[in-house]
């Protein structure tokens, strides 16, 4: 009797161990938390501002902003990585003023 109760629990545990892995990559995907907001300069001679970042990414998502970092690229000097967590709890990268 205990021999059919430890298969049954084996089986069980495989089943769920398989179902666990064929759908795990359908609920969590990193690459959706990658977001994007485009911004140019209002004044070609004067760089974004902090202040424009920070108020442009509150007008796109809600939620907490952890940090902004500025990511200067060769054909975005511009270009700022913000980190937040949204309201439902999702951990959002937001690259502003990183492509077209």
């Amino acid at each position: 009797m205990d021999f059919k109760r430890s298969m049954f629990a084996a089986l069980c545990s495989a089943m769920v161990a398989g179902a666990a892995i064929t759908m795990l990559p359908n609920f969590a995907v990193a690459a959706d938390s990658d977001k994007k907001i485009s911004l140019k300069r209002s004044n070609p001679a004067e760089p974004i501002g902090r202040d424009a970042i920070l108020s442009k990414v509150k007008a796109a998502y809600k939620g907490r902003i952890l940090s902004v970092q500025e990511k200067p690229l060769p054909d975005y000097p511009d270009c700022h990585i913000v980190r937040m967590l949204s309201l439902e709890g999702e951990y959002l990268t937001i690259k502003v003023a990183c492509s077209d």
